[in-house]
């Protein structure tokens, strides 16, 4: 009896040992974009960052479903009085492509006009920072 308890308590400990460092983090950085990748970073200063953030939400759930150009956008706060975006494309003229969808895709600008409406901006305001990733 002893033997078998010996043998459990020694393959739980091994177990354990083994298995202990799965939380801990990377110790290496990795790129947030590879080479050629553009990311946007767009900030809205926002009256009502509560109503602002739920419609910019809405606008990108609607990108996701009618986008004919693959990308992501994240949205989130900036600060506490701003709320934004950043998406990642897959090069500078997928980019292009997107925003000429934007531009013509009727749903897309009502969405947006209601985002900047919660935030008592226009589109003037939007600040958009481009890195292109080499």
């Amino acid at each position: 009896m002893f033997k078998i308890t010996l043998v459990l308590l020694t393959g739980l400990l091994v177990s354990s040992i083994t298995s202990a460092g799965h939380h801990e983090e990377s110790h290496t950085m990795a790129p947030v974009a590879s080479a050629d990748q553009v990311v946007v970073v767009y900030e809205v200063p926002c009256k009502n960052v509560q109503a602002g953030l739920t419609t910019l939400k809405d606008l990108i759930a609607y990108e996701v479903g009618a986008s004919p150009i693959a990308y992501s956008s994240s949205p989130g706060l900036i600060g506490d009085a701003a709320i934004g975006a950043v998406d990642l494309f897959s090069s500078a003229s997928s980019m292009e492509k997107a925003v000429a969808w934007q531009d013509s895709d009727t749903q897309w600008q009502l969405l947006q006009a209601k985002s900047l409406q919660a935030c008592g901006v226009n589109v003037d305001e939007i600040k958009a920072t481009f890195i292109f990733a080499s």
